[in-house]
């Protein structure tokens, strides 16, 4: 590291339950090393986990551990951002890859672009087991003003670590909110209202690791959350057109996605003989897109 680099702080949050999701964070942290500019730091939140990451945090350079009892991703990088010193932030989820010129990448952005709070670029994607994905990848969408795009739903910032932010940016709105599951879309939104952003197109900085199962998402809790996150964000759009159309569409994609989980819930919980849970989640899609609760009881019969 020279003394002319700006720190970049990688903020990584962690609740590692298994020795699979321990060995996940070792090889998130090997992408770390490779780094081609060395003036960073990295912050491993454990948030609670059982497993102690001591010793797969303890070999690799420029990284150190703190815990927390487990309050959720939100809580976690907010204790990274409180613990860091970075002039910059990078948040890198514990299962996904940074690539060897992402830092040198987003700093040579942020530099060109000073009037961007943050900057985007494009990712890889990679399956649950580490392999390629057969399907393309977009880049993000060109420009500078993101945040309708956010709010429309028609693009997101996935993963997290495709974005570098300035710490600057990322105090000004006080870091990250926690409405249970969203943290992520809340804090882009935020953000986005605020500053600018430059998205570039190449060179890829990040490889997001898929799970295929839409069922491992609680879309009971989503459905909560995104609610909050909007309703955040209303009176920022009510009086115009414009955010208004945006503010319904976004809204109205979500519930649509996290109704779907909604389904593989009922039916992941029928299977297990979880009647209560069942119960709530048909009662909530009943609620919500009362032709999906028709459809989760069609399949729900055909497993029997």
């Amino acid at each position: 590291m020279t003394g002319n680099e700006p720190l970049v702080s990688i903020i990584v949050p962690c609740l590692a339950r298994t020795a699979r999701d321990e060995a996940l964070l070792d090889e998130t942290l090997t992408t770390v090393d490779a780094q081609t500019c060395r003036a960073y730091e990295v912050i491993v939140v454990d948030d609670g986990s059982p497993r102690d990451l001591a010793a797969t945090v303890a070999a690799h350079p420029h990284t150190r551990l703190i815990r927390q009892q487990n309050a959720g991703s939100a809580a976690a990088r907010n204790a990274g951002i409180a613990e860091s010193w970075g002039s910059h932030l990078i948040f890198l989820d514990a299962d996904d890859h940074l690539l060897p010129g992402a830092i040198e990448t987003g700093l040579a952005q942020l530099e060109a672009h000073p009037e961007c709070g943050f900057v985007v670029g494009p990712h890889e994607e990679m399956t649950y087991d580490g392999e390629p994905v057969p399907w393309p990848v977009m880049p993000p969408p060109p420009g500078g003003d993101i945040y309708q795009a956010l709010l429309r739903f028609e693009w997101y910032i996935i993963p997290p670590s495709s974005a570098m932010f300035r710490r600057h940016t990322v105090l000004t709105v006080s870091g990250f909110q926690d409405p249970w599951g969203a943290d992520d879309l809340d804090f882009y939104l935020r953000v986005a209202r605020r500053y600018d952003a430059w998205c570039y197109q190449a060179p890829p900085v990040t490889r997001y690791r898929r799970y295929s199962a839409s069922s491992s998402r609680d879309g009971e809790r989503m459905l909560r959350s995104i609610r909050v996150v909007y309703d955040r964000q209303w009176p920022v759009v009510q009086h115009s057109e414009a955010g208004r159309e945006a503010f319904r569409t976004g809204l109205s994609r979500l519930v649509d996605i996290f109704t779907d989980c909604l389904v593989e819930n009922t039916l992941d919980r029928v299977r297990a003989r979880n009647w209560r849970g069942a119960a709530r989640a048909a009662a909530v899609l009943g609620r919500e897109k009362p032709t999906k609760l028709i459809r989760a009881f069609a399949l729900a019969l055909n497993t029997r």
